[in-house]
């Protein structure tokens, strides 16, 4: 991998990237699905009911801001069928802090989480939520692929929505992570290098991101210089040593040999305590919760994962994957841990105590179980 260009974060090390990666797999396991928390039917997976079509999330957030709780407006640039990528921004605090979800358009649940986050902390006028939006400016972005959630589209394949990538059936550079006759993979596509058009996988600096979701995200970083960053994702079913089922799965920056190569080695290892410390607040945020029972996530260090990328830009960086492709019963406890675990974080950044947070939690979290079919 060749060096970049890195943009200094304003914030340094304390600048936290929540960045989610999806779609690893761990190995099959033979047993039947297991009796768990979350538990209930498998049911439909893939299900839409009870996630706001892209009409209904523009009119709710819509809502919202026509009462004053928040501000919206679309991000820097459109997807390839036009639409805008809804951006709410809440609170005036000095602290910048921004969420996305939903990069893949099929791992939606995570979606219908930073919904009911952003009602959660811009809704009422609580205390705690008063002292959140004082400290921090909130950004959040829902719903990143709006196209591969539900554009009205068939790939080469005649498949329809909701799928992984974005909509982009041509590519002529950079295609490392390409479905022909379908799209781009955003979440591999985050430049870390001096603009948001530079292709992570064309070699020196270029203007060849031809994945509009992927540089809106790095813009918004580069206007906003968030000191936290969230991105959740879905991963499919996992159970632990004790045939519990695994229902998330959080990891940090460790993109070591690109830091290496681009010779921030020691400001890396800064970033990734803090995006320990950062992982440790949200773990224990659920820690004891029946629906909740969360490992460490098997990435990959490719650069332009937005974990890694906007912790090489600077930002602490977490990456959190959900259980995904369930039945509603199990898909509403996992939208409930994206809006607790991202409240819980809010409030830590907002006092300061996350820069604390106890990193034995981190030491001692396990490794991700064996895959489980839903069939």
């Amino acid at each position: 991998m060749r060096s970049k260009r890195i943009i200094p974060a304003a914030f340094g090390s304390l600048v936290l990237a929540l960045a989610v990666v999806a779609g690893a797999n761990g190995g099959a396991a033979s047993a039947a699905p297991p009796d768990t928390q979350p538990g209930g039917p498998w049911g439909e997976g893939n299900s839409l009911s009870g996630v706001d079509s892209y009409e209904e999330m523009w009119s709710t957030l819509q809502k919202l801001e026509d009462g004053g709780a928040i501000d919206l407006e679309a991000a820097p640039y459109q997807s390839n069928l036009g639409r805008d990528i809804p951006v709410v921004t809440i609170g005036d605090g000095p602290v910048p802090v921004m969420f996305i979800a939903n990069q893949h358009g099929n791992e939606f649940m995570v979606s219908r989480g930073m919904m009911d986050l952003i009602q959660q902390v811009a809704g009422n006028d609580s205390p705690q939520n008063q002292a959140i939006r004082d400290a921090l400016t909130i950004t959040i972005v829902p719903r990143v692929n709006v196209d591969g959630f539900d554009g009205d589209v068939t790939d080469a394949q005649e498949n329809t929505t909701p799928w992984r990538q974005n909509w982009d059936p041509t590519c002529e550079v950079g295609c490392d992570f390409w479905s022909a006759g379908r799209g781009y993979d955003i979440n591999r596509y985050h430049s870390y290098g001096a603009t948001p058009q530079d292709n992570p996988y064309v070699p020196g600096e270029d203007t060849l991101n031809e994945v509009p979701e992927a540089m809106a995200m790095r813009t918004l970083w580069d206007e906003r210089q968030p000191v936290l960053m969230v991105d959740y994702h879905h991963q499919g079913t996992y159970v632990d040593d004790d045939g519990r089922m695994i229902t998330g799965s959080i990891m940090w920056p460790n993109a070591v040999d690109t830091a290496a190569e681009l010779g921030i080695s020691d400001e890396f290892a800064e970033t990734i305590t803090a995006s320990q410390r950062a992982a440790s607040v949200m773990l224990q945020a659920v820690d004891g919760y029946g629906y909740a029972n969360i490992t460490r996530y098997p990435s990959t260090s490719t650069p332009g994962i937005a974990r890694n990328a906007y912790g090489l830009l600077g930002s602490a960086s977490v990456l959190f994957e959900l259980r995904g492709g369930i039945g509603q019963k199990s898909a509403g406890y996992i939208a409930k841990t994206a809006s607790v675990t991202g409240y819980e974080l809010l409030k830590s950044v907002a006092d300061g105590s996350w820069e604390t947070a106890d990193l034995s939690v981190i030491e001692n979290i396990r490794e991700r179980g064996d895959s489980v079919s839903h069939e």
